[in-house]
């Protein structure tokens, strides 16, 4: 929590030569904060990902009329983003469902084309680091404001101190609500100290509303993140010899107030007892410490290219539910996740996979240490050190959730990775023809589209199949199931096989074959689900193959 104080010098600054780039930008960090569809059973997941795939389709449009010949990008960064995709799209060709990883590796590929737009039209300065900071205080003051009402309103309720769940913002979850937050405060923090006039004041307000509304919210791994960040960035700030230089005083006074915001916040939600007994609960750590054992257990089978991208989950049950709670272990629910970015990475991608995404981190640092030992200005030197805090925060909070999973997410640190890499630097560089990187953006936008439209498809089938089910209506769930189904598509949000819904209904309408046939292609892209194992008993059982039934 950086806001540095004293006189700051006047830099001259290259006006954006074309205010497209800056217009389509803003437009994109405004609706994403705000877009959600609630006839989705994940309401943000892939509209988020198809706002995302437009913009990065715009982007390329514009870049096709830009004059330059040729596109120069960092060679290291963008080498090891390619490798990391390369060794996922290898590790696919052993993924039991292929189809769950072509969307893992959409939501990596049209990351990548962000970051390589980002860093592209900030180095040529057709988006200003100014305009950049600007977007991203939009999205952080757009999130905290949905997020204070939604907060009243669960205050007025109750729900604040029985169900803080309810406030998730347009997230989809209050842990990944939190961390949006905790990842919109290094650019208000830019703003704070960059920015002019009503800006400047609007980003001081926020970073203060961020910090209140971090901690209301009440996830740990968000609290841990924002101390470990604050706390590092403290470190490399004293360790610069460029502060002295430039005359740059640490904020104390800034700094002050928003640990005793914090404490504060602590302390008074210890008094409540309700919520006393939320935050003190360990049973959401006793839970991670089994997905982990799993995951390591993952890993020790499929040590060289793991179980493939989109895949954790459909191994997952292989390895044992117990000691998790009756839902999961009754198949009435299901673990999607590890809530660990790098036990996900590696188990997914391999100790490659693994090494590459760290290895993004480790040059986009070097990157920034580079930077800080001789920054120009004061207002360069913070936008650093913020950038140092960001980073800092996403890599201790993926310790304990997935954010790699979350295409809005992937948006704020692909643009923390462009912002590091803001100013041309005489470094080894990647030559790329104009047009050609211009191919490959379209490319990857269609792809992410097409992905993204299955899915979303396949969701609002899903809802349907899920509320047949309900009412146990066989004549409803089987063309819903069968509809649900397309190319990239064929499990829901609970990592059921669609399969499973349609031999249900078969068997229900006495369709035996049928409900044996369709049985079969659940078990063969989900072989460890509880529920697809008890449909295939169930089914041999209507066949008299009592044997294959037990």
């Amino acid at each position: 929590m950086f806001i540095f104080s004293g006189k700051i010098s006047k830099m001259s600054k290259a006006p954006a030569k074309n205010n497209s780039y800056f217009i389509v930008l803003i437009i994109l960090l405004a609706i994403i904060p705000l877009f959600r569809v609630n006839t989705l059973i994940d309401f943000t997941l892939v509209p988020h990902q198809v706002v995302l795939s437009l913009g990065l389709g715009v982007f390329a449009v514009l870049l096709w009329f830009n004059k330059n010949k040729s596109i120069q990008l960092p060679f290291w960064l963008t080498l090891t983003f390619k490798g990391f995709l390369l060794i996922n799209l290898v590790a696919l060709f052993g993924a039991i469902n292929p189809v769950e990883g072509w969307a893992s590796i959409s939501r990596y590929l049209l990351a990548f084309g962000l970051l390589l737009t980002f860093v592209y039209t900030l180095q040529q300065k057709l988006i200003s680091t100014e305009q950049f900071i600007k977007s991203f205080v939009i999205f952080g003051l757009l999130a905290a404001v949905t997020t204070l009402f939604q907060l009243l309103s669960a205050l007025g309720s109750g729900e604040f101190f029985t169900n803080i769940y309810t406030v998730t913002g347009n997230f989809g979850h209050k842990n990944l609500l939190s961390s949006a937050l905790m990842l919109s405060l290094p650019f208000a923090i830019m703003g704070a100290v960059y920015l002019d006039k009503s800006w400047k004041t609007v980003s001081i307000v926020l970073v203060f509303l961020l910090i209140i509304e971090i901690f209301v919210l009440r996830t740990r791994g968000a609290w841990l993140s924002t101390i470990v960040a604050t706390i590092g960035t403290t470190v490399l700030f004293f360790s610069l010899k460029s502060r002295a230089s430039l005359k740059a005083t640490f904020p104390f006074k800034y700094v002050l107030i928003g640990l005793g915001l914090a404490v504060l916040l602590v302390v008074s939600l210890f008094s409540a007892k309700g919520v006393q007994e939320s935050i003190s609960d360990t049973t959401n750590m006793n839970t991670r410490f089994v997905f982990w054992k799993n995951s390591v257990e993952m890993i020790k089978e499929h040590p060289v290219l793991g179980v493939g991208p989109g895949n954790w989950k459909v191994n997952f049950p292989k390895y044992g539910l117990y000691p998790l709670d009756y839902n999961v272990e009754q198949g009435i629910t299901h673990v999607q996740r590890p809530h660990n970015d790098y036990l996900w990475v590696l188990t997914e991608g391999g100790p490659v996979a693994l090494v590459l995404f760290l290895g993004l981190f480790f040059i986009v640092g070097l990157r920034l240490l580079k930077n800080l030992k001789t920054p120009e200005t004061k207002k360069e030197l913070a936008v650093d050190l913020a950038l140092s805090f960001g980073l800092i925060g996403y890599l201790t909070f993926s310790l304990t959730d997935f954010p790699l999973e979350r295409t809005s997410h992937n948006l704020v640190w692909v643009a923390m990775f462009a912002l590091a890499f803001r100013n041309k630097e005489p470094e080894k560089m990647m030559s790329l023809p104009s047009k050609a990187m211009v191919v490959a953006l379209l490319l990857i936008t269609s792809f992410s589209l097409k992905v993204s439209a299955d899915r979303w498809s396949g969701e609002k089938y899903s809802a349907e199949v899920a509320q047949a089910n309900a009412s146990r209506n066989a004549q409803k769930i089987v063309p819903a199931a069968e509809k649900a189904i397309h190319t990239f598509y064929n499990v829901d949000n609970y990592a059921n096989p669609m399969y499973y819904y349609s031999s249900l209904g078969k068997l229900v309408l006495g369709n035996i074959n049928g409900a044996y046939d369709d049985a079969q292609m659940g078990y063969d892209i989900a072989p460890y689900n509880i529920i697809m194992l008890t449909q295939m008993g169930n089914v041999y059982k209507a066949q008299k193959n009592m044997d294959e039934a037990m």
